[in-house]
C-alpha cells in the first residue's frame, strides 16, 4: 500500500476529530453507529447545544477549504468532497431551515431512538443497557421542554403528525418499554427506571397536547432553491429540478404501463389494485412463518452464488427472528444489521413484528427478503463491513447508494430468472418499485411545486395503485421526508452505470463483475463513484 502523502494525513486527521466530536455531540447517533461511549447521555437541545454543532460544522468546513484537493490522492478526495457535503447539508438543516426550530416531531423521534438503540443489540449486558436507559430517560423531560422553548412556528401539517407521534411515544414508553427490561431483576434498578419512566411519559404526553394546542404557520415545503441543495449535498446530483422530476416521472410511467400489463395478465377482468390484493391472500400459519422465511432466505443466497449476481461475503449470516415486543411501531419487517462501529454485536438480523407474521403471503415475502437481505441491504452492509473503509466512508453512506441499490438488487434477480417468470411475483416487485417512485415524484411535487397531500394522495393511489389507507400514509410521508425518493434515484443511476459500464468492458462484462466493482468501496453518492468505476470512460452523465 503506498504511504500517505501529508495532504491525505492532514485530511485524515481533520476528518477523524470531526467526527469524534460530533458523535460526543450527538450520542443517539454515536450508538446507532456503534459506538457506546456515550449511551448514558441524550445530548444538549438548547439553543447553545445547536450553535456548538454549528460552530464545529463551520470551523471543520474552514479547515477544509484550506487543503488543496489537487493534492489529494484520488480516494481520500472522495472523502473530502463526502465530508463537505455532509457539513453543508447540516448546515443547510440547522442554519438556512433551522429546523429545530419548526419540527417539532424530531424530538420525538430523537427520544424514541435514544432507548430503541439500547433495546436491540447484545453489545453489552441488558442489566448494563437497562441503567443508560434510566439515564436517558432521565433526560427526556429537559430535552422537551427545551424542545417547547426552541420551537416558534409548526405548520398544520407537521403539527398534527408530530402530536400523534408524540402521543404514540408517551403509550410506547409506558406498556411496551417495560417488557424490554423485565429480565432485570436488580430491585433498585426497577424502581429507579419505574419512576424515570414515569416521568417521561408525562413529559411526552405533555409535550403531545402542547404541540396539538399550537395555532400552526408556515409551510412543511422545503422550497425548490433548499431542495436543489439537497440533491447536491445528499446525492452529488447538480441537476435542474424540472430535469430530475422528469427522470422520475419516466420511470413511474415504464413501471406503471407493465404494472397493468402483468395484471391483465393474471386476470385481466379485475382492477390492477385488485388483482394485487388477491395475489397476497396465500399464506402459511404463523407458526410456520419464521422456519418459512428462513427457507426463502436460504434459496434466495442460493440463487445468488449459482447465477454469480454479486460476491457474497464469507461467513456473513442472517438470523430470522420475531420482533421484540419494544418497537412494534417500525416497520413489520426489517434488515437490522450492526452500525459502523459495532464490534461486539456484530450479528444482523430479520425482524419480523407478528402483525406482519399474520399478513404474510408466499407471493411477496421473497420480494421483501431480496431486498432487505439477498443480494439486497444485508449483503451491501456486510460487504461493506470487510473493507479497509475509512472512518468518513463508514460514516457517511449515502440513501440514494444503499435504498437505490435494495431496490435495483430486487429487479435484477427477477432478470435472472428468480421467480420462474411467475406473474404474481413480478406483480409484487413491481408494485414496489411504483411505489418508490410515486415517492421520488410526490417528494419533489410537494416541496417545490405546490401539491397538495390530496394531490399526493390521488398520485400515489391512481398511478401507483395504493391502497387508500397507503396513500395517505405515503402522502403524509412526503410532506416529512422530502427527499424520500432516494430508491428510486439510486436504482436508476446503477442501471446508468450498468449500461456505461456494459460498454466500457464488452464481451467481458459479467454481472458479477459490475456488481463487485461497484459494492468495493462503500456507499457513496453515485455520482462520486462513477469515475472510480469507468475511469476515462465516465461521461459525466450518472441519469
Amino acid at each position: 500500500m503506498p504511504t500517505a502523502s501529508p495532504q491525505d494525513e492532514r485530511f485524515a486527521a481533520l476528518a477523524d476529530a470531526y467526527f469524534t466530536q460530533a458523535l460526543q455531540l450527538n450520542p443517539v447517533e454515536a450508538t446507532a453507529a456503534g459506538l457506546h461511549d456515550y449511551d448514558a447521555q441524550l445530548g444538549d437541545f438548547s439553543p447553545a447545544g445547536f450553535a456548538q454543532r454549528v460552530a464545529l460544522d463551520r470551523d471543520t468546513l474552514a479547515k477544509l477549504q484550506s487543503i488543496d484537493p489537487s493534492a489529494l490522492s484520488p480516494g481520500v478526495a472522495l472523502d473530502a468532497t463526502l465530508l463537505s457535503d455532509r457539513i453543508n447539508d447540516d448546515l443547510l438543516t440547522n442554519v438556512t431551515l433551522s429546523r429545530w426550530r419548526h419540527d417539532p416531531d424530531g424530538y420525538v423521534r430523537e427520544a424514541v431512538d435514544a432507548i430503541l438503540g439500547l433495546t436491540g443489540r447484545d453489545y453489552a449486558p441488558l442489566r448494563t443497557r437497562f441503567g443508560y436507559a434510566i439515564a436517558r430517560e432521565r433526560q427526556i423531560p429537559a430535552m422537551l421542554s427545551d424542545a417547547q422553548s426552541n420551537l416558534v412556528s409548526v405548520d398544520a401539517v407537521t403539527r398534527d403528525i408530530a402530536s400523534e407521534d408524540a402521543g404514540g411515544a408517551a403509550e410506547l414508553f409506558r406498556t411496551e418499554l417495560p417488557q424490554a427490561f423485565a429480565a432485570v431483576k436488580d430491585v433498585a434498578l426497577q424502581r429507579q427506571f419505574a419512576l424515570a419512566n414515569a416521568a417521561a411519559v408525562k413529559a411526552m404526553a405533555g409535550y403531545a397536547r402542547w404541540i396539538e394546542a399550537r395555532k400552526p404557520g408556515g409551510t412543511f415545503a422545503i422550497g425548490p432553491d433548499a431542495y436543489r441543495k439537497r440533491l447536491i449535498y445528499e446525492d452529488a446530483l447538480n441537476l435542474p429540478l424540472d430535469r430530475y422530476l422528469a427522470y422520475g416521472t419516466s420511470a413511474l410511467a415504464r413501471t406503471r404501463a407493465r404494472f397493468v400489463a402483468v395484471a391483465k395478465q393474471i386476470d385481466p377482468k379485475a382492477t390492477p389494485l385488485q388483482v394485487y390484493l388477491s395475489i397476497t391472500k396465500a399464506r402459511p400459519a404463523r407458526s410456520a412463518s419464521l422456519a418459512q422465511a428462513a427457507g426463502d432466505l436460504a434459496k434466495l443466497r442460493s440463487f445468488v452464488i449459482a447465477k454469480h449476481v454479486v460476491t457474497l461475503p464469507p461467513g456473513a449470516t442472517v438470523a430470522v427472528v420475531e420482533a421484540p415486543a419494544f418497537g412494534l411501531a417500525s416497520d413489520g419487517v426489517s434488515e437490522d444489521s450492526p452500525g459502523p462501529l459495532e464490534s461486539v454485536a456484530t450479528q444482523s438480523y430479520l425482524r419480523l413484528t407478528p402483525a406482519y407474521l399474520a399478513d404474510f403471503d408466499d407471493a411477496g415475502f421473497s420480494i421483501v427478503a431480496a431486498r432487505e437481505v439477498y443480494p439486497g441491504r444485508f449483503t451491501n452492509l456486510a460487504i461493506d463491513r470487510g473493507l479497509d473503509l475509512s472512518l468518513t466512508r463508514k460514516l457517511s453512506a449515502s440513501s440514494e447508494f444503499a435504498e437505490g441499490w435494495a431496490q435495483y438488487a430486487v429487479q435484477t434477480i427477477l432478470e435472472e430468472g428468480w421467480g420462474k417468470g411467475d406473474p404474481r411475483v413480478r406483480l409484487v416487485q413491481l408494485d414496489a418499485a411504483l411505489l418508490r417512485e410515486c415517492r421520488y415524484v410526490a417528494g419533489v411535487k410537494l416541496h417545490t411545486a405546490g401539491m397538495t397531500i390530496a394531490q399526493a394522495r390521488r398520485l400515489f393511489a391512481d398511478e401507483c395503485f395504493q391502497a387508500p389507507q397507503v396513500a395517505q400514509q405515503e402522502a403524509l410521508r412526503g410532506t416529512q421526508d422530502p427527499m424520500y425518493g432516494s430508491a428510486t434515484l439510486g436504482t436508476l443511476m446503477i442501471l446508468k452505470l450498468r449500461a456505461d459500464y456494459k460498454k466500457k468492458l464488452g464481451a467481458a462484462f459479467t454481472l458479477e463483475k459490475f456488481h463487485d466493482e461497484l459494492l468495493s468501496r462503500g456507499d457513496p453518492p453515485i455520482p462520486l463513484l462513477r469515475p472510480f468505476v469507468l475511469g476515462a470512460d465516465d461521461d459525466g452523465r450518472p441519469l
